[in-house]
This record gives structure tokens, sequence and C-alpha cells, in this order.
């Protein structure tokens, strides 16, 4: 019987986790998978994130029904009710067409059972293996039974057979019994090697005697299939390539039709490879070369018969799939070329960024401190080295990683910081890609807090004295610089995962020329199959930001298919239980304790524990468990509190994390509120080794003092529910405001949509060609079609919204037309106002007709008002204007492309056309950086300018003359123009008016304020009101589409379910102590607060308040509380953790 779900997204990192809690919160079942064995992705291993320097991965969690997902560190784990995560589980099939695909799923067992585990580390202590571990990125050795993250919940260990060396050490020590290795399971499993050799057989047969392995043999094909169809038994089959009569594909063939899923592995000799790899392709499992070696070919084959028996399969049935397979860093091992030596990587002051992340990480080898490894000095000097398998033609990297620019620079902050400032940072760099929000002020930040930016690029790495390195380039005159540092770092690129090409064979689906998901024009979530979407970088390296609006993306496309084909719809919600009012009675507290872990017993004396926490206020009963991981342990604690009828309950244990979603279905079962239960890690004060009286009273004072808080628990009152009006309000008719207004209207929910113009389109509109060669302006004329006869969207052109009130779910507007005044109730509201391009009034654009911006350029060419072949030479400068303090302090995002775009057109009309563009970064950043190289390649000549010293721009006989300092000839040269294209940039519209209508912020450079710049950057700080397209930011029309459809699925969050609850954790105000400082106003980052001058009082609007805490923060009275969070209780916690163990 196939499961049923709603999605299958493929990847736990950030892109996937974002996809799978879009369509959770909306209702929708979600089968979540990643082939490793811990989620997360990279973003396991990097403990920080510019621009804040810090992580922030929790806040992609719901801020409505919060209880639906536990809300706890994201890195650590992810917990919501409709999501089902399966780790080490890899996509072996996907058949069927949207709404009904059929998948099967290989789900590779850890050979350590979770249910055992509990992490003591007994089974690392001993094992004797060693090698590089992953999660540290090389710079320190684990063992071969080890914990994939250290800081994963739930965290148990695993067992990489591929260096296990079968001592079975850990087996033994293991306290809990959870490693399985099936020694008993061999002597049953039977293996039967078809091979011409007698000398292979008999050493296979003969090796394998000491392990118990049954072996049958058989020296022909024929014979092989005869013993199979004769009924044996068989669990293995090896087939050599040497058969004669019957040969190895048939016989495979063959076995497979007899025994359905029998494994099979190839034997092949030198020069048979190509044979064995056909059969890999047909379903071999794998191939082993001959001469076979004991040494190598025991383990071999325990690896598979562990594989084999252990290993399972899941059939599902999902709606929708989204691909979430982010990238793998480059490593200088990649390259067959050599690699290692032309970075100097493998000396040990030399890393690769993510190396450098682990090394600065609080749990890295250093404990975040900036030691060198190998010799483990302090280090004073780092050189960070850019467009590391990156913008590299040769090793099929002709794109830009869009990420390494920024990394460089956080890293270098991080440095800073770790040495308060005396380190000395500097960056190799050939364009600084600060093209996103906020990153040119980043750069800023960084330069001011004395990293050095070096515009070049080191052409060798050596060994220096001391154990440093020396870095040699070319200075732009020409002249030889080396310098010696301490460490370098290796800004390393992005590069598809590995196994991408065979993952999209089975997924069906298209890759590009470099590896990554082919995506479609215009719609940057869709791949080549219907029904299978790409998230997150899956589809083109991206920054944290753009990969959760891309999964956003692929979240509201997977929705739309759920809900045409409706498999299972949204899953219904479980009633609201009636829990009992227990307010008014006694506090009759059960503590429940698991002693399934060993150490907890050695450690402590169980019974005199008991007695001593019996004896705690308000503890009526202390039940032992055995494993309350299991169902009858969760059984057992059920039994105990259906009999006592506690009105509270504890539960001490191993791993909280894994415990508190179950909390909601034992309230249900036991009819006690699950605001009045809790957990507690009891078993980890056991490990390593510490003294029994300082882990009995670490044990006592931790559930003595969860009792405490317990005590003082406020029951959850029933869920305050707001109706929903299910319609939109979007603000802004162009790109990003059609998209988002089609995306909900296809979901089956109104929309109003408001345009200031007189016609719908926006910016997009003056475009006509794009550099992939598609027509921007057929693809808004049609979505301008579509919008206007969508029969859910009601288009308010020549309009504005005058009046907004509400939170939400429950919005009140007002929208002024030429019709009068138009009332609307709505749930949430989407802001897409765009903007324009920006004025240039300098270099004669206003008087000499040889003078135009970019935008206008394109104009002229689509129309043809401009003979490019008449043409003798063309200029162009970028950044005219732009990342300037002061002046538009940001990169407009689509001034490069705009370059690219208008100089190929030009090439391509007139080849021998001299076009010289000044610049100072070229942005071409992910796939651009390849129309770079072809506009490098055409014969376009680039010439760097500084901000300090810029072209200058004078006239003779009308036509421009930029004159300007060449970096390479170290001198000034003059360039005479017939035109001179302009980059201009953009601004956002004027919002000011809407800004106080919607209660939300601008930035420092007027565009929307995002709640978060990572996390949630479609989300402003007042929840119901979202953001996207230009008015949050500059952004091409990919980009701007999936920002729009990101805010459209937020937005249907809040649509979708109908009625909104109050959370349980709300922020609540003491009138008699209240000053009416306004102070906790000032304080509230989602604007859930008010004065009322006629009462004198502070007003908070539970609907808007998320529980932070920043208000009473700053009360200077106590006046305002939290819910559970009073002085009693908390004051009890401290007493508990003070008090002594008898």
């Amino acid at each position: 019987m196939r499961k049923q779900y709603g999605a299958l997204v493929v990847g736990a990192g950030i892109g996937g986790i974002r996809a799978a809690l879009d369509l959770a919160v909306m209702g929708h079942k979600v089968a979540l998978i990643d082939k490793r064995p811990s989620h997360g992705g990279i973003l396991a291993q990097l403990d920080y994130q510019f621009p804040s320097d810090h992580c922030g991965m929790c806040r992609m969690l719901p801020l409505m029904n919060r209880d639906s997902a536990s809300q706890f560190c994201l890195r650590k784990g992810l917990f919501h009710e409709n999501i089902d995560l399966m780790l080490n589980t890899e996509l072996a099939s996907l058949e069927g067409e949207p709404g009904k695909f059929f998948v099967t799923l290989n789900r590779r067992s850890p050979l350590i059972n979770p249910n055992k585990c509990v992490s003591c580390g007994k089974c690392s202590e001993v094992c004797p293996v060693k090698v590089p571990s992953e999660f540290n990125a090389g710079l320190t050795k684990r063992s071969a039974v080890y914990l994939p993250v250290p800081h994963a919940i739930p965290n148990h260990y695993v067992l990489d057979l591929d260096n296990c060396i079968r001592c079975w050490k850990c087996h033994e020590a293991c306290p809990t019994g959870a490693i399985d290795l099936k020694l008993d399971e061999r002597a049953r499993f039977n293996i039967l090697v078809a091979d011409a050799d007698e000398a292979t057989r008999t050493l296979i047969r003969e090796s394998l005697e000491h392990l118990h392995f049954p072996v049958l043999e058989a020296e022909g094909g024929q014979a092989a299939l005869d013993m199979l169809e004769a009924g044996a038994d068989v669990h293995y089959l090896l087939v050599g390539l040497n058969l004669e009569g019957v040969d190895a594909q048939r016989v495979m063939a063959r076995a497979r039709e007899l025994r359905p899923g029998l494994p099979v592995a190839v034997l092949a000799e030198k020069g048979q490879e190509e044979q064995a790899a056909e059969l890999v392709r047909r379903g071999a499992r794998d191939t082993l070369m001959k001469p076979l070696k004991v040494k190598t070919f025991v383990p071999w084959l325990d690896k598979h018969y562990m594989r084999i028996v252990s290993d399972g399969t899941e059939d599902l049935q999902v709606s929708a799939v989204v691909l979430a397979g982010g990238f793998d860093c480059y490593h200088p091992d990649m390259d067959p070329n050599g690699g290692r030596d032309v970075w100097g990587y493998g000396h040990p002051a030399v890393l690769t960024a993510v190396e450098f992340e682990r090394l600065m990480s609080g749990t890295g080898p250093t404990g975040g401190k900036l030691l060198r490894p190998g010799d483990g000095k302090p280090v004073r000097s780092i050189a960070w080295i850019q467009c590391v398998g990156s913008r590299d033609v040769k090793k099929n990297a002709d794109f830009c990683s869009s990420v390494c620019c920024m990394f460089s620079m956080k890293e270098a902050m991080l440095a800073k910081k770790a040495t308060g400032g005396e380190v000395d940072a500097t960056i190799f760099y050939m364009d600084m890609r600060t093209f996103g929000k906020g990153w040119d002020e980043y750069r800023q930040r960084a330069a001011d807090n004395g990293v050095r930016f070096v515009r070049s690029r080191p052409h060798s790495v050596l060994p220096a004295a001391g154990g440093g390195v020396a870095l040699e380039c070319l200075h732009d005159d020409g002249s030889r610089q080396r310098e010696e540092f301490d460490m370098v770092v290796l800004a390393v690129g992005a590069r598809p995962p590995a196994g991408t090409d065979a993952f999209a064979a089975v997924a069906g689906i298209d890759l590009n020329e470099w590896g990554f998901c082919q995506t479609q024009p215009y719609a940057p979530e869709r791949t080549s199959r219907v029904g299978v979407f790409s998230a997150g970088a899956f589809g083109e390296p991206k920054d944290i930001s753009e990969a959760v609006m891309q999964a956003g993306a692929a979240s509201e496309a997977a929705a739309r298919i759920i809900k045409i084909y409706d498999v299972l719809g949204p899953a219904p919600p479980a009633p609201e239980p009636d829990f009992p009012d227990v307010s008014r009675e006694a506090v009759r507290t059960m503590v429940a304790v698991c002693t399934s872990c060993p150490t907890l017993g050695k450690s402590v004396d169980l019974e005199a524990l008991t007695d001593t926490v019996a004896r705690v206020h308000s503890v009526r009963e202390v039940v032992r468990v055995r494993q309350a991981c299991t169902a009858e342990g969760w059984q057992q604690i059920r039994e105990a509190a259906a009999a006592g009828r506690p009105n509270r309950i504890l539960l001490g244990a191993c791993m909280p994390y894994a415990y508190i979603p179950r909390l909601k279905e034992l309230g249900r079962t036991v009819g006690l509120n699950p605001s009045l239960m809790d957990v507690v890690d009891v078993h980890t004060p056991t490990f390593n080794g510490r003294d029994a009286v300082d882990v009995a009273r670490e044990v006592f004072s931790t559930l003595s003092m969860a009792v405490a808080k317990l005590q003082g628990a406020d029951p959850a009152p029933p869920a305050v529910m707001v109706d929903v009006n299910r319609s939109a309000l979007v603000v802004g008719g162009g790109l990003a405001g059609m998209t988002a207004a089609m995306a909900i209207a296809d979901q089956g929910y109104g929309v109003c949509l408001v345009e200031s113009e007189e016609e719908l389109g926006g910016m997009a509109m003056r475009l006509h060609t794009q550099l992939d060669g598609t027509d921007p302006r057929k693809y808004m004329e049609d979505l301008v079609a579509q919008v206007e006869k969508h029969p859910q969207i009601k288009v308010f052109k020549d309009s504005r919204v005058v009046l907004s009130r509400g939170s939400a779910g429950r919005f009140r507007s007002a929208i002024s037309g030429d019709g009068g005044i138009f009332p609307l109730e709505h749930g949430v509201t989407i802001l897409a106002t765009g903007g324009h391009e920006a004025k240039i009034y300098e270099s004669g654009f206003c008087v000499h007709k040889s003078v135009m911006t970019h935008f206008g350029l394109e104009e002229k060419l689509a129309t043809g008002a401009l003979d490019v072949g008449a043409l003798k030479a063309a200029a162009m400068i970028q950044c005219w204007r732009s990342r300037k303090e002061g002046e538009r302090n940001y990169c407009s995002r689509i001034c490069c492309p705009e370059m690219l775009k208008n100089v190929l057109t030009m090439k391509e009309r007139n080849p021998d056309l001299p076009i010289y563009v000044f610049y100072r970064d070229i942005m071409a950043q992910g796939f651009l950086e390849a129309y770079y190289t072809r506009a490098r390649k055409a014969g376009a000549i680039f010439i760097r300018y500084d901000l300090d010293n810029p072209p200058q721009v004078s006239f003779t006989d009308g036509k421009p003359v930029i004159t300007a300092l060449d970096p390479v000839l170290g001198a000034q040269i003059r360039v005479e123009a017939d035109i001179l294209s302009l980059s201009s940039g953009v601004e956002p519209n004027d919002v000011e008016d809407l800004v106080e209508i919607f209660g939300v912020e601008l930035d420092t450079n007027g565009f929307f304020q995002e709640a978060d710049s990572k996390w949630r950057p479609v989300e402003s700080m007042k929840q119901g009101v979202y953001l996207c397209g230009l008015a949050h930011s500059p952004r091409r029309m990919a980009e701007t589409v999936a920002s729009a459809k990101a805010a459209a699925q937020r937005a249907m969050r809040i649509l979708s379910a109908g009625k909104v609850a109050r959370e349980n954790v709300v922020a609540t105000v003491r009138p008699s102590l209240c000053s009416l400082c306004q102070a906790c106003i000032a304080a509230c980052p989602f604007g859930a607060r008010s004065v009322d001058l006629e009462n004198e009082v502070i007003r908070v609007d539970e609907m808007l308040c998320q529980g932070c805490g920043s208000c009473a923060a700053v009360c200077p009275n106590s006046a305002t509380i939290l819910t559970s969070f009073h002085d009693g209780p908390i004051m009890a916690v401290i007493d508990a953790a003070l008090e002594q163990l008898a």
C-alpha cells in the first residue's frame, strides 16, 4: 500500500525545508527526503550569515499556528505535524504524471537502531578507525561510527560501512544493544557465485567461511540459471563476465525475472570495464575487479550484505515533486589536472572557505579560535582568493557562484571580530559582486573595519618561511608583487551535487550545460517535466534569500498542482479538544523518568532519585519507564497518566526535541492541555564519566526546576479564532503584482489588483528582448490579458489605496479611483509597487541625442531607430550615479545584463564595431557570466575605473568624448564615440503614503524593509503584509517572478486557513503599573501595540503579537508581562535550581 502525500520534496537543505514548510502550513502532507544522515544541507556547517553575521535560520519557522511545529533551533531539528522527514533516503524511481506520481524511495539504514541509541558515544570511543570528518571539512578526524552533525536533533550515531574494519568493538561496547551487525542472519544469506574461473570461486568460498556465509557455485551461466529455476534460495548473485554460453547479461536478466529484486554484482577483469558499467546501468549494484584480494573483497561483500539486509524501499503516491538538491562546493581535488598544485592546497595554511567556516565555529576544531591547522599558531594575516573553481571556462564553470564575494567578506569580518581587529585581512578579487540588497553597504562596512580589497588574481601560491604562504600576482602596471600571509582561504565556488546526472535520469528532468537543473524563462521554478519543480539553488547558485524565494515559488507551483488534482487536498484540521479547566485545582504532577540508558542507572541511584523527586512539592507520582521513545514506553506513560489523573506531566528522557511533538497527542489521549506538560534531558549529565554525586545533583536539579516551571504554567486557553476574509489586495500592476495576483487567483481566492497608472505592465513593458533570446514584451502582453480576463481578479487602474486598517486575516481598506471610493475587506496584502528608471541629467543627456540610457539604447535597437552599421565607435559607462554613498548606494542589478544584451546585439549586427565599456565591477552573477564571456570574445573592450577617478565626458561636434585612466596602460585614454550609453539604474517608486497606510517600513534606499533579509525576504514585520518585485529590491524578470510567487505562497498560508488563531504566548499589560511611557510601542517589532489616550491604557493586538518579549525587556515598571512567564514561576525555577540534593 503506497503512502499518500501532497508533495515530495527532495533535499532537506534550506530550499527543501522552506518549500516543505510552505506546503505543510497550508495543510498539505509532505514527504521531505535527503540522502544525507542529517538535514540542513551545507548550512548545518555554517554558523554565521551576512549581513547580520548571525544564523537566524529559526526565523523560517511558522509564525502562525506555531504549535504545529517545534519552535526550536532549526539547525538542530525540524518537526512539523504535516512533514515526514526521511534521512538517508534517495529517489529510486519517479513514474506517473502530475497529480498521481508513483515514487519509490531507497532508504539506507544507519545500522544503529535510533529507538535504542541514546548518543552516549561509547561506540565512537572504542572505534579504532580515524578518517576525516565531513562535518568539520576534514580539519578533524572521526571514527567509523559517529554523529554526522553533533548538534542535530534527534541525534543518533550512524555506522560508516565504507571505513569500518569489522572489528565489532562498537557492537560490544554499546550499552543498549543499538548496533545490529546482523551477525546471526549471515548463516542464512546464500551467495551464488557464477564465474568460469575456479580460483575466483575458491577464494570467495574460503574467504567467507569464517563469517559463516553459505556459498553456492556455478561454473557457467546455464548452471546458475538451473539452480535458480530449481528453487535455490539465493540472496546475492556474483556474476562474472567470463561465462560461456549464457552470458552475464542474460544471467542477470533471467535471475531477476525469477527473483524480482535479487541484488547482483559483477566480477570483471581489466579491459571489461565498459561491459561492467553497462550491467550497472541495467541494475547491477556494483562492480568488483579481478583478481580478487581477500583484504578488499571481504569488507566489500560484507558492506553489500549489510546494505541488502538492512536497507529498504518505500513506495509513495504524491501529487507534485519539488527538487531542492542544492549544490556542492568546489574542492581542488575535483580538478583532474592538479588543482591542489595550482592553489597550494594541502599546505596546512591553505584552506577552503568551508574549512575556514568550521575553523571559526564554536563547535569546530579550535572552538572558534583563529589558529592555523597543523602547527596551531595564531594567525595574524589572511588572504582570500576569489573565484576558485568559478568563472573558469576550462573547468566547465563559466558561471559565477553568486555568493563567494560576500562569503569572503563575512569571513574576513569574523576573523577581525575573533582577533579584536588585529588580524590583517586581504581579499584578492576580479569583480566584487555585491549585487544583492544591502550588499554594497556590507562591503563598505568591511572596508571601514580594515578589510583590504586588492583587484588582482594571484598566479602562484607558494610555501613561505615560518609555516605561512606567499602569494604572487601582477599589479596593473605589470610589476610583480609578492606578499606573505599566515593563512590563505580559497573562496571555492558551487558545483552541481555529486550524482546529479543519474538523479536527473531518475527524475526525468533536463540539465543545463553546467550540470544544474534546466529551468524555464519567466518561470524559474519549472523544470522540463510537468509537475516537477526546482527549489533553492538546484537550478542556479544563489544566496540564501534568493534560494528561499525560489523555494516559495516552487511550493506555490506544487500547491497549485495539488489543488488541481486534489489527490489528498489539505489535511483536515483535527478537531480542537476541549481540555478540562484545572487552573483552580491543586497542582498534581506526575514525573516519568526514562531508564533505557544504562549510564543513568550506573551513575544515579534510581531508587534514591525516585524517592527524592517524589518529595518535591506538587509531585504525586514518579514513574520509571523503559524506553519512552518506543510505542510500549509511550503506552506505559499513557496508562500511568490515565490512572493517576495528574494535571501536570513531566518526562525526563534523553532527547527532549524528539518528544515535544508527541505531547499534543498525549494531551488528547489523557485529556490534559499540552501546555501543562514538558520534557527535560536527564541522560546527558551521565556521560563522560563524571562524579556520581555531581551527576545525581544535576539530574535532580533538572527535574526539580521543570516541576517548578510546570507548577506556575498557565493552562493555554481555548484558541481565540478570527475568521479570515479569503481575498487579497495586491498593490501594483507590474510584473510582480500581476504574477502574485495570478498565483492567488488560480488557487480560487479573490484578488483586487490596484494600479496607479492607466495601464498594467510596469517597467517590464519597456523591455524588448532578453539575453536568452526570449521575448519579454510578448510574455507581459499575455500576462496582462490573463489578469484582465481572470474571473477571480478585479483590476483597479488609475487608482490608489487611501486607507487600510486591521491585522492578518481581517484587513479593511479603501481604494480611490475614477468611480469613487471602493471599500474592501481582505485577509492579506501584497505590496508590489515596483520601480522606475532613474533620471540622468548630466553629460548632455537632455541636450545631445548621442547620449542615452541602456533602456533607451535597447529601444533604438529594437525599433531600428539606430543604424548600428553606420557607427564607428560606441561607449558605455556602468554604475553612473549608482553605488555611491549618498547617491543610490546599491547595485541596480539590471544594468550589467542590459549592457551585455546591447553589446551582443550591436556586435551581432556590426562585428567590427569598437565598443568600450567603462565599469567598476561587472555584476554578471550566476549564468550571466557566460554572456560576459561572449561579450569579451566578441571583441568588446572593458576598461575598469575607480570611484575616486570616474570617466569624464565632454562633447565634440555633438559627439561624446570619454577620458579615463586605463589601469592596464597606466595612462589617460581618450575614446571618441558616436553614441554613449549610460547605466541609469532603477529607483523604487514613491510609496511614502503606503508606508503610513499599511504600517510598514522602508530601508535607507527607499525599498520596503523585509522582516529578515535572509529567512523572511518577502514578509514585512506586519503579519499579513508581503513584499515582492522591485518594491523589495532591484531584480531581473525571473527573480521578480520568483519573489512574487513566494509572496503569494506566504499569503495563501493565511487565506487557506479560514481562521487565524491567537498564539498562546502573547504580551499583556498591567494598567496599574503602566506609566504610559510608550517605550514598549517603540520596541515592538510587529506593530502590535498602540496607546489609547482616552482611556489611558496601552492596547495589545493579540493577533499581531508574536510573544517575543521585546516590550517586557524595555518596560521600566514591569507592567508588561508574557503569558506563562510570570515572576512567581520564574523565581520558583531559580529556587529549584539552587536547591541541593539531600
